[in-house]
Formats: C-alpha cells, structure tokens, sequence
C-alpha cells in the first residue's frame, strides 16, 4: 500500500460504526443522557480531528520510511 492510501484508511477504519454506538447509547440510556449527548457529538468532533491527523501524518511521512518488498 501506498502511504498516502494506507494513513488515510488506517484512521477511517478505526472509527467506524458510530451509528451503532449512538443507537446503543440511546437505547441503554435515553435520549436525555449525557451518553447519548457525547456519542452524537463525538462524529461531529471526529471528522475535523480526522483530517488533521491525515495531513499531520502526510507532513510526517519522510520520518517513517518504508522498506520496499521483493516481488516475485
């Protein structure tokens, strides 16, 4: 994988299934709770927050060289 592929889909696949936890913390804990509160707000904190650790490990990249693989 490239590494421009690979940072990018690392972060994405880390934090999926939000739609999950904020149905899960409506159910156990009502629509009132701060539970439910902090899961609906957690994606709307999480994209910005995404996109910077993106661009953060893009600028970083030339300290995490990479070995290159033999292909046969």
């Amino acid at each position: 994988w490239k590494y421009e592929s690979a940072i990018d889909t690392t972060i994405i696949g880390s934090s999926s299934h939000f739609e999950v936890a904020i149905a899960v913390a409506v159910t156990l804990y009502g629509i009132g709770s701060d539970a439910a509160l902090a899961t609906v707000i957690g994606p709307l904190l999480e994209v910005p927050l995404m996109l910077a650790l993106v661009k953060l490990g893009l600028r970083t990249k030339k300290y995490f060289p990479r070995k290159k693989v033999a292909t046969t």
